[in-house]
Protein backbone atom coordinates (compact mmCIF):
# COMPACT_ATOMS: atom_id res chain seq x y z
CA UNK A 1 0.00 0.00 0.00
CA UNK A 2 1.44 3.44 -0.90
CA UNK A 3 2.52 5.31 2.22
CA UNK A 4 0.39 8.33 1.28
CA UNK A 5 -2.74 6.17 1.49
CA UNK A 6 -2.18 5.66 5.22
CA UNK A 7 -2.36 9.42 5.77
CA UNK A 8 -5.38 10.27 3.64
CA UNK A 9 -7.92 7.94 2.07
CA UNK A 10 -7.20 7.57 -1.68
CA UNK A 11 -9.76 8.64 -4.25
CA UNK A 12 -11.83 6.09 -6.12
CA UNK A 13 -9.85 6.86 -9.27
CA UNK A 14 -6.58 6.16 -7.43
CA UNK A 15 -7.83 2.79 -6.21
CA UNK A 16 -9.07 1.87 -9.68
CA UNK A 17 -5.68 2.75 -11.18
CA UNK A 18 -4.04 0.44 -8.65
CA UNK A 19 -6.53 -2.33 -9.50
CA UNK A 20 -5.68 -1.96 -13.19
CA UNK A 21 -1.98 -2.11 -12.37
CA UNK A 22 -2.32 -5.20 -10.19
CA UNK A 23 -4.60 -7.18 -12.49
CA UNK A 24 -2.42 -6.84 -15.64
CA UNK A 25 -5.48 -8.02 -17.58
CA UNK A 26 -5.31 -6.02 -20.80
CA UNK A 27 -5.67 -9.22 -22.85
CA UNK A 28 -9.10 -10.02 -21.45
CA UNK A 29 -12.33 -8.98 -23.15
CA UNK A 30 -14.08 -5.91 -21.69
CA UNK A 31 -16.66 -7.95 -19.77
CA UNK A 32 -14.12 -10.10 -17.91
CA UNK A 33 -11.86 -7.10 -17.38
CA UNK A 34 -14.68 -5.14 -15.75
CA UNK A 35 -15.66 -7.91 -13.34
CA UNK A 36 -12.12 -8.80 -12.29
CA UNK A 37 -11.17 -5.19 -11.70
CA UNK A 38 -14.27 -4.57 -9.64
CA UNK A 39 -13.36 -7.48 -7.40
CA UNK A 40 -9.75 -6.34 -7.14
CA UNK A 41 -10.78 -2.76 -6.40
CA UNK A 42 -13.07 -3.89 -3.59
CA UNK A 43 -10.27 -5.91 -2.01
CA UNK A 44 -7.96 -2.89 -2.17
CA UNK A 45 -10.63 -0.61 -0.72
CA UNK A 46 -11.27 -2.93 2.21
CA UNK A 47 -7.55 -3.27 2.91
CA UNK A 48 -7.06 0.51 2.93
CA UNK A 49 -10.16 1.00 5.04
CA UNK A 50 -8.89 -1.52 7.57
CA UNK A 51 -5.44 0.08 7.74
CA UNK A 52 -6.81 3.61 8.21
CA UNK A 53 -9.90 3.06 10.35
CA UNK A 54 -8.96 0.15 12.62
CA UNK A 55 -6.52 2.21 14.74
CA UNK A 56 -9.28 4.74 15.45
CA UNK A 57 -11.69 1.98 16.40
CA UNK A 58 -9.17 0.23 18.63
CA UNK A 59 -8.30 3.49 20.38
CA UNK A 60 -11.94 3.88 21.37
CA UNK A 61 -14.18 6.93 21.46
CA UNK A 62 -14.66 9.55 24.13
CA UNK A 63 -18.37 10.04 23.40
CA UNK A 64 -21.18 8.39 21.53
CA UNK A 65 -21.24 11.38 19.18
CA UNK A 66 -17.59 10.76 18.29
CA UNK A 67 -18.39 7.14 17.49
CA UNK A 68 -21.40 8.07 15.37
CA UNK A 69 -19.42 10.70 13.45
CA UNK A 70 -16.68 8.19 12.61
CA UNK A 71 -19.20 5.54 11.60
CA UNK A 72 -21.03 7.99 9.35
CA UNK A 73 -17.76 8.93 7.64
CA UNK A 74 -17.01 5.25 6.95
CA UNK A 75 -20.52 4.50 5.67
CA UNK A 76 -20.63 7.60 3.47
CA UNK A 77 -17.28 6.69 1.96
CA UNK A 78 -18.53 3.19 1.18
CA UNK A 79 -21.66 4.54 -0.48
CA UNK A 80 -19.67 7.03 -2.54
CA UNK A 81 -17.25 4.32 -3.69
CA UNK A 82 -20.05 1.97 -4.67
CA UNK A 83 -21.89 4.67 -6.58
CA UNK A 84 -18.91 5.78 -8.68
CA UNK A 85 -16.91 2.59 -9.03
CA UNK A 86 -18.70 0.99 -11.98
CA UNK A 87 -18.82 4.29 -13.85
CA UNK A 88 -15.07 4.90 -13.49
CA UNK A 89 -14.18 1.34 -14.47
CA UNK A 90 -16.36 1.65 -17.55
CA UNK A 91 -14.72 4.91 -18.58
CA UNK A 92 -11.26 3.35 -18.21
CA UNK A 93 -12.25 0.38 -20.36
CA UNK A 94 -13.69 2.63 -23.07
CA UNK A 95 -10.35 4.41 -23.33
CA UNK A 96 -8.45 1.12 -23.38
CA UNK A 97 -10.69 0.06 -26.25
CA UNK A 98 -9.47 3.12 -28.18
CA UNK A 99 -12.56 5.22 -27.71
CA UNK A 100 -11.33 8.78 -27.33
CA UNK A 101 -13.06 10.91 -24.73
CA UNK A 102 -14.40 14.03 -26.41
CA UNK A 103 -14.43 12.39 -29.84
CA UNK A 104 -16.10 9.00 -29.45
CA UNK A 105 -17.82 9.53 -26.12
CA UNK A 106 -18.52 12.14 -23.45
CA UNK A 107 -18.43 11.40 -19.74
CA UNK A 108 -20.98 13.12 -17.50
CA UNK A 109 -21.92 15.76 -20.10
CA UNK A 110 -24.89 18.07 -19.80
CA UNK A 111 -27.43 16.87 -22.35
CA UNK A 112 -30.09 19.38 -21.35
CA UNK A 113 -30.26 21.85 -18.50
CA UNK A 114 -29.89 19.91 -15.26
CA UNK A 115 -29.53 16.54 -16.99
CA UNK A 116 -26.24 14.65 -16.99
CA UNK A 117 -26.21 11.11 -18.38
CA UNK A 118 -23.16 9.05 -17.45
CA UNK A 119 -22.07 8.67 -21.08
CA UNK A 120 -23.11 10.10 -24.45
CA UNK A 121 -21.94 8.77 -27.83
CA UNK A 122 -20.34 9.90 -30.01
CA UNK A 123 -20.02 13.36 -28.45
CA UNK A 124 -21.80 16.36 -26.96
CA UNK A 125 -21.21 18.18 -30.25
CA UNK A 126 -23.12 15.49 -32.12
CA UNK A 127 -25.90 15.50 -29.55
CA UNK A 128 -26.36 19.26 -29.77
CA UNK A 129 -26.26 19.31 -33.57
CA UNK A 130 -29.88 19.24 -34.72
CA UNK A 131 -28.70 17.94 -38.12
CA UNK A 132 -26.96 14.93 -36.60
CA UNK A 133 -29.37 11.97 -36.90
CA UNK A 134 -30.85 11.03 -33.53
CA UNK A 135 -30.79 7.32 -34.42
CA UNK A 136 -26.98 7.53 -34.51
CA UNK A 137 -26.75 8.81 -30.95
CA UNK A 138 -26.38 6.57 -27.90
CA UNK A 139 -26.68 7.11 -24.17
CA UNK A 140 -25.33 4.79 -21.51
CA UNK A 141 -26.37 5.03 -17.88
CA UNK A 142 -24.39 3.07 -15.28
CA UNK A 143 -26.01 1.69 -12.13
CA UNK A 144 -24.64 -1.15 -10.03
CA UNK A 145 -28.19 -2.14 -9.14
CA UNK A 146 -31.25 -1.15 -11.12
CA UNK A 147 -34.36 -2.88 -9.76
CA UNK A 148 -35.77 0.27 -8.18
CA UNK A 149 -33.67 2.90 -9.94
CA UNK A 150 -33.88 2.33 -13.69
CA UNK A 151 -36.68 4.87 -14.17
CA UNK A 152 -34.25 7.62 -13.16
CA UNK A 153 -32.55 7.40 -16.56
CA UNK A 154 -35.64 7.84 -18.74
CA UNK A 155 -35.33 11.63 -19.10
CA UNK A 156 -31.54 11.96 -19.11
CA UNK A 157 -31.14 12.60 -22.84
CA UNK A 158 -34.26 13.83 -24.63
CA UNK A 159 -32.98 13.23 -28.16
CA UNK A 160 -32.31 9.54 -27.50
CA UNK A 161 -35.47 7.44 -27.03
CA UNK A 162 -33.60 4.15 -26.45
CA UNK A 163 -31.66 4.26 -23.19
CA UNK A 164 -28.82 1.79 -22.62
CA UNK A 165 -28.24 0.83 -19.01
CA UNK A 166 -25.12 -0.97 -17.80
CA UNK A 167 -25.76 -2.82 -14.56
CA UNK A 168 -24.39 -5.60 -12.38
CA UNK A 169 -27.88 -6.42 -11.12
CA UNK A 170 -28.43 -10.15 -11.37
CA UNK A 171 -31.62 -11.93 -12.23
CA UNK A 172 -34.06 -9.18 -13.20
CA UNK A 173 -37.46 -10.89 -13.47
CA UNK A 174 -39.25 -11.26 -16.80
CA UNK A 175 -42.13 -8.92 -15.83
CA UNK A 176 -39.73 -6.19 -14.76
CA UNK A 177 -37.59 -6.73 -17.84
CA UNK A 178 -40.67 -6.30 -20.04
CA UNK A 179 -41.53 -3.10 -18.18
CA UNK A 180 -38.02 -1.78 -18.79
CA UNK A 181 -38.08 -2.78 -22.45
CA UNK A 182 -41.47 -1.15 -22.98
CA UNK A 183 -40.03 2.06 -21.55
CA UNK A 184 -37.18 1.96 -24.07
CA UNK A 185 -34.42 0.65 -21.77
CA UNK A 186 -31.83 -1.78 -23.19
CA UNK A 187 -29.91 -3.64 -20.50
CA UNK A 188 -26.15 -4.03 -20.91
CA UNK A 189 -24.64 -6.62 -18.55
CA UNK A 190 -21.23 -8.29 -18.36
CA UNK A 191 -21.22 -11.65 -20.10
CA UNK A 192 -20.40 -13.45 -16.86
CA UNK A 193 -23.76 -12.68 -15.27
CA UNK A 194 -26.05 -13.26 -18.25
CA UNK A 195 -26.91 -16.74 -16.96
CA UNK A 196 -28.38 -15.25 -13.78
CA UNK A 197 -31.27 -13.87 -15.86
CA UNK A 198 -34.36 -15.88 -16.83
CA UNK A 199 -33.90 -17.84 -20.06
CA UNK A 200 -36.49 -15.73 -21.83
CA UNK A 201 -34.55 -12.56 -21.04
CA UNK A 202 -31.02 -13.67 -21.93
CA UNK A 203 -31.30 -13.32 -25.74
CA UNK A 204 -32.30 -9.66 -25.31
CA UNK A 205 -29.35 -8.62 -23.16
CA UNK A 206 -26.31 -6.86 -24.59
CA UNK A 207 -22.80 -7.43 -23.29
CA UNK A 208 -20.37 -4.60 -22.70
CA UNK A 209 -18.15 -5.88 -25.50
CA UNK A 210 -21.10 -5.87 -27.90
CA UNK A 211 -22.09 -2.35 -26.86
CA UNK A 212 -18.55 -1.08 -27.46
CA UNK A 213 -18.60 -2.71 -30.89
CA UNK A 214 -21.81 -0.89 -31.73
CA UNK A 215 -20.65 2.56 -30.66
CA UNK A 216 -17.44 2.14 -32.67
CA UNK A 217 -19.60 2.18 -35.78
CA UNK A 218 -21.28 5.49 -34.98
CA UNK A 219 -20.39 8.39 -37.28
CA UNK A 220 -18.52 11.25 -35.67
CA UNK A 221 -19.69 14.81 -35.53
CA UNK A 222 -18.45 16.96 -38.39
Amino acid sequence: MPAAWRIGFPSGADIIRKAVELRADAGLDPDKRLMRRRDCEFEIFRSVEQAIELPFIQAGFGTVDDFIARAQTILQRRKARSGRSLELHTRAIFMEERLVEGTHFAHQPESEAGKRPDFLFPSVTAYRDANFPADRLRMLAVKTTCKDRWRQILNEADRIPAKHLLTLQEGVSEPQFREMTNAGVQLVVPAGIVDTFPKGVRPHLQTLESFIGDVRLLPLAG
